[in-house]
This record gives structure tokens, sequence and C-alpha cells, in this order.
């Protein structure tokens, strides 16, 4: 068995190399031992996009075109050795059926070749591009040249915000051409690397797996062989971490020498801006079918970010993500300039994080041993993350949506940890089933809390923090006797909502004097409940300390109360921010909660300026504000689409949050003053760009309408 499985595992081989031996007859990479060194070894195959997945493994494993360099040093037959027992051990790991029917994309490889001829180009007609038969056709491109050079900035997403201008006239390159060149402070130097690196990947991955489906001319391009890209990257700071001050400009500039070479300069104050520099140049960058090579056009840009916080809340309690799913979102956000993962861990469904200082949380929280994040594959997430712009900012949401992993406590001699946990009806105790509050007249609770919190620190070192505090039923805790008794013995009516009220802002209090004292003084985030309704001086939510999240509609007065006592915002608004709304009941029948769905023109036409300023109307209260608070969208520090995880996991969790997430990304990026009509044609191409990383984004339309911009929209 396991030698007829290495003969067809040949035999596919060969199949696939059969186009690709154009390839291996490229310039050698000479110029690569002048590159910033490749220090990660596994980074070439650390891509969450394409490693995870076995639909496309052809984008990562590089069996499009195996070991090419290694070919044109001389060392086939070692090297086709090799990569047979690389397949065979792979093979042998996953389902070997599933894999090798998969070895070759559907669409990858040529199926009309010569001496048939596509008889189809593409043309600039009034910014954009359409599909015309070469016959007719007086300034005819491939499409990729088109939509580079097409109308402004076609291939960009999320678009700039400050100057930029692109060619006209594509110039093309080899992959074995590039070069990286890094000068940046030694504290980022090897994120800096890391960034080149993956930068180069993805350019190497342009390249179908078949190569041309033209008939390719020898007099193409005389000077292709000897063209560099040379990409310089300068950073001018070593902030190696991400703050609401971290400065995320960048300039790019991309030449054509007169020596008719190709240079690209990305310039950064610090990492994180070289990072989206090099996410744009990757942009400006397409493949090209007539010489079976790469080409880009010059290009000068001016970019920087409206607001700091550009996010994504994603829930992994009501159904477990994988690390590979958390992977791969975070490198579709880092494709998207989104610069925080905001990680709603636990909830009173599941426990699935190890705090390794008390381990029963996991034991008893998770699903399964199985669906558990372990502490070394969270501090490896955090480092993932960083090194693609993305900071990982922690929630752990109470005293409400807490209950299993909890449950320990009494039978460990430390009382109710909580309670009204699994109560029914749940209707009376909680927003959805399971139910659970913690026990907050627990002494034990604290000691618990202060160990979760300690750690939690540590790994994920965070600028910010999230303590939830949303969704509290007061009934659970006036139905719990231990609570009711404790209220009775303070002096208070055991009756009276307001009794537990003041518990919950004792609790806040105590909970928020506990974290700066471990992290340091730092705000904190709180979502939108009973408790920021009320005046600060009642809630004791000091706004110099606090930063609200807004999870209910964009229209309600809470948001002016808060902006008007000078609470910095952050929006979630469902109305527009809330990916699973739209979809069958998971209570009940019809469809859920907060239906109808959320498009990705709704997404992207939720302005969170617009929200600030539509509550300054109110003269009088934009008076009494002093002059450095007169403008309330200068309190928002951005937004968050949120994903809520009772009707989504591994299997649909990209096509939820893309191709919307982009269109959140672009409007955080640049708060453009236009609709989505007009960014329709480019988020149809960044979709496809997308895809082609490895991203399982949602289909938007025929690809016919990709190839004939501005035949698919009614204005």
């Amino acid at each position: 068995m396991k030698l007829l499985l290495l003969c067809l595992l040949v035999w596919v081989a060969n199949a696939q190399d059969t186009p690709n031996k154009a390839e291996h007859h490229e310039t050698p990479h000479t110029t690569e031992h002048h590159e910033t060194p490749h220090t990660d070894t596994t980074e070439h195959h650390e891509n969450p996009n394409k490693t995870e997945h076995h639909e496309a493994p052809n984008k990562t494993e590089h069996h499009e075109a195996p070991n090419k360099t290694e070919h044109a040093s001389g060392e086939a037959s070692h090297t086709e050795h090799k990569t047979v027992e690389a397949i065979l051990s792979k093979a042998e790991e996953e389902k070997v059926s599933d894999w090798v029917q998969d070895w070759v994309e559907p669409g990858s490889v040529c199926k009309l070749k010569s001496p048939l001829t596509f008889p189809w180009m593409w043309e600039c007609r009034e910014g954009a591009c359409l599909r015309t038969p070469v016959s007719e056709a007086t300034n005819g491109m491939t499409l990729g040249g088109c939509k580079l050079t097409c109308g402004k900035g076609l291939t960009l997403w999320p678009k700039p915000t400050g100057t930029f201008t692109i060619g006209k006239t594509p110039v093309s390159f080899k992959y074995s051409q590039v070069i990286v060149i890094v000068d940046a402070p030694q504290d980022v130097r090897g994120h800096v690397e890391k960034a080149g690196n993956r930068l180069k990947e993805t350019l190497r991955d342009m390249r179908p797996p078949g190569g041309s489906c033209l008939e390719l001319s020898s007099a193409s391009d005389a000077n292709l062989a000897t063209r560099q890209l040379t990409i310089r990257v300068t950073v001018e700071r070593s902030d190696a971490s991400l703050t609401l001050k971290t400065d995320e400009s960048y300039k790019l500039n991309i030449t054509h020498t007169d020596a008719d070479q190709l240079e690209a300069h990305i310039e950064a104050k610090t990492f994180f801006g070289a990072r989206h520099g090099m996410e744009t140049l990757s942009q400006l960058v397409a493949y090209d079918d007539a010489n079976d090579a790469l080409m880009t056009v010059t290009a000068d840009v001016r970019d920087a970010p409206v607001y700091p916080v550009r996010a994504l809340t994603l829930d992994t309690s009501r159904n477990f993500i994988s690390v590979a799913g958390l992977r791969r979102t975070i490198g579709a956000m880092a494709m998207n300039k989104l610069n925080t993962l905001h990680w709603h861990i636990t909830d009173t469904h599941s426990f699935p994080i190890e705090i390794t200082g008390e381990p029963r949380l996991a034991q008893y929280g998770a699903y399964s041993p199985r669906e558990v994040y372990t502490r070394a594959e969270v501090e490896e997430l955090v480092q993932f993350a960083l090194e693609r712009g993305v900071r990982l900012l922690p929630e752990l949401d109470m005293p409400a949506h807490v209950g299993f992993g909890w449950q320990w406590g009494e039978k460990a001699g430390m009382g109710n940890l909580t309670v009204c946990l699994g109560k029914e009806p749940w209707q009376q105790f909680c927003v959805e089933p399971p139910c659970g509050q913690m026990n907050i007249i627990n002494e034990n609770l604290y000691k618990v809390l202060k160990t979760i919190l300690v750690e939690y620190n540590d790994v994920f070192q965070p600028d910010l923090f999230h303590i939830g505090g949303d969704e509290i039923n007061l009934n659970c805790w006036k139905t719990t006797p231990e609570i009711a008794a404790f209220v009775k013995e303070k002096g208070g009516d055991p009756t009276d909502d307001e009794e537990y009220m003041k518990l919950w802002i004792q609790f806040q209090e105590r909970v928020y004097d506990m974290w700066t004292s471990i992290a340091g003084e730092q705000k904190t985030i709180l979502w939108t409940s009973h408790l920021t309704q009320r005046p600060a001086e009642e809630s004791l939510l000091d706004p110099s300390k606090y930063i609200i999240q807004i999870w209910t509609t964009g229209k309600d007065q809470q948001i002016g109360d808060l902006l008007k006592q000078g609470y910095e915002l952050i929006l979630s608004n469902y109305d527009a921010w809330y990916l699973d709304c739209g979809f069958s009941a998971w209570v009940g029948k019809g469809n859920n909660w907060c239906s109808p769905y959320k498009s990705w023109q709704t997404v992207y036409e939720n302005s969170p300026r617009k929200i600030a300023q539509s509550f300054q109307s109110n003269s009088d209260a934009a008076a009494s504000q002093p002059a450095s608070q007169s403008d309330f969208s200068a309190q928002i520090l951005g937004g968050s689409a949120a994903l809520w995880t009772e009707q989504a996991d591994d299997a649909n969790l990209d096509t939820k949050l893309w191709p919307r997430g982009a269109a959140l990304a672009e409007r955080l990026w640049a708060e453009p003053e236009t609709d989505s009509l007009a960014a329709q044609w480019r988020l149809v191409h960044h979709r496809r760009r997308m895809v082609a990383r490895g991203v399982h984004a949602e289909t938007m339309q025929p690809k016919y309408c990709h190839q004939y911009d501005g035949t698919c929209y009614i204005d």
C-alpha cells in the first residue's frame, strides 16, 4: 500500500511539475545572500491561511514549483527524492485520498493552451476594466495589469487617507529578483525582517501553479531576467508594542529607475507603520501572464489610520475556535490593517483557557480536554499577532456571563464562586442559557480572580483590558438566599434592586483596583449596561479610567450621554456591526434576536464620526463642553465588529467575518465620505485577493462583475 501510494504521489508531483519547467530556468536568486537573513526557519510554513487547511496545500508547501532554486543549482534528482519523502510523510499524517485529490486546485492549471488562443484582453475605459476581444482592443492588457493601472487605486484596500499617485505603465519582474533591505532599530529589526519575508512569500504565491496560460514571446521583455525589485524598509523608532498612541503611518514610494531597475522604499516611524506599508506594496503587485512573471507600477503613497482601535470582537466560549482559526483570522486582519482582536475568551458556556495558577477553571470549564488554549499556545498567539501588527485584547467578562469553570468552589471548601448556574427557567435569570453570575460577596472569589488577572497580565502584556460588565441580572442575585441575607445583614432591603446595584458598583471598583495594582495604571473597557446608563458620579465609573464599548444601536441616547460626560468610546452597535445577526434563531423560532443580516454595505456605511456628531446637534450640550471636547468625534477611539459564536465555529468562521470585516477595516482606517457603492469594485477585487491568500471569504458577485467593472450595479 505504501509503495502504491508512493507511486501515485510521484505521478501527481511529476504531472504538476510539467507546466513549471520553464520556471527552473529562471535566473537563479544570486542576490539572496545580500538580503536580510531568514532567521525563523518556520516562517515559510507559518501562514495560518495556508497551512492549517488542506484545500490549498500547494500554496504553502511550494508544490506548484518544488525547490525552484535547488533545481537551478543542479541538484534536481536529490531534491525530487527529498520532496517525495516529504510528500509521503505528510500524506501519512493526513487523510491521503483527500490530500491527493486537493493537490491541484480547481481552476489553478491551464486547460486552454497553445495552439488554442485565449481571445480576450482588458481595456481601461473611463476608470473601469472591461473584457474586450483581442481583435477590438486598441490598448489591451491582462486583467491584473488593468486593475493596477486603471482608475485610482482599484487594487488598494483600505484606501489611503493621504495623497497617493499610481503610474499607468506596469513593469515586470521575476520573484527571484526581489531583495528586501531593512534599516531598523535592534528592538524591532526581527519583526521587520519577518514581515519582509512574509511579503516575499506573498509575492511568490501570486504565480499560479501552472504558470501562464498565454503563449509566451521570447521578445516580450528582454530585460526581465536582470531587473530587480529592491525593497528598502526604514523604521525610525524602537517601539515594539502597540498602544493607543502608536504612530501607524507610513510612506511608500515605488520608482522605475533609468537603469531599468525597480525600487520600493517604505518609511515609517514604527514597525507597525512599516508593516502596513508592506501590505500596501503587496497590493500594488499582480501576476503578469504575458511574461509569466510579476508586475508592479510606480507609486507614491502617504497613509495613516483615522482611528487607533480597528477591531474584531470574537467569542470563543459559546463554540470553540481552534488556534488555526484564530491565526487565520489574525492573518486576514493584517491584510486589512485591522489592529485589534478583542478576544471574548470565556463566558457562562465554557472556560477554554488554561490558567496554570488555577487549572480547575479549564478542567471544569472546557468542552473537552482538546478544546483548551494552553498558556504556551496563547503566548505564541500573542507573538504571532504582534508580528502582524495586531494586539490581542483579552476580555474576562464579569460579573455576569460566568458559570462553567467555576463550579468546583464549594467542593474545594471555598463556597459558591458563582450563583444561578444553569438555573431555570433561564429567562428569569439571564439573557440566554445557561445562566450564571459571580457570587460577588464570596471573598474566595477575589482570590481566584487575582490569580487569573496576574496570569492574563503575564501572558498578554496588554495595554488595554476588557472587564465585560454587561447583562447583569439583578434577579439572579436577589433570589440567591446567600446574597439576599448579606444585603439584609448590612441593613439593606433584600427586595430592593438598588441594593444589588450598590454591590455591583463595589465589585466594579474592587476589580479595577485589583487589575491596576497588577498591570499598572491603564484604562479598562466596559460594555454599555445598566451601570453605564447612570451618571458617572453615581456609577463611580471615572471617565479617566474607563473606556465604554457601545453594543446598543447607533441611535441610543446613552451614546450622547456618555460623550457629554467625557468618556472615550469604542463602537460595536449591533444594528450595523454584529456579524452573527440575520440567521435562524438558536432558541425559539424565526430569526435570531438582532436580525436582519448586516450586509457589507451596512457595515461599511456605519460611520463612528457621524454617530458621534449626531449627538452634538444639541447646542447647549456642545457649549457646555471644554474646547478640547467640543467635537464629540474626537472621543471615538474606533470600533469593533462582533461575532458571537452561538452559530459559528471553525467551519463557517471565515464566511461570517469576511468580506464584511474588510468593509469595517476601510471604515475605521479611512472614515471615507463616500458610500459603499463607490467602494464596491475595489472590495470585489480585494475579496478575490483574500481568497487567493487562503481566506474563505464569502462570495460577493459572479466573477463576470469583476471582469466587467461597472456592469453589476444599480445607482
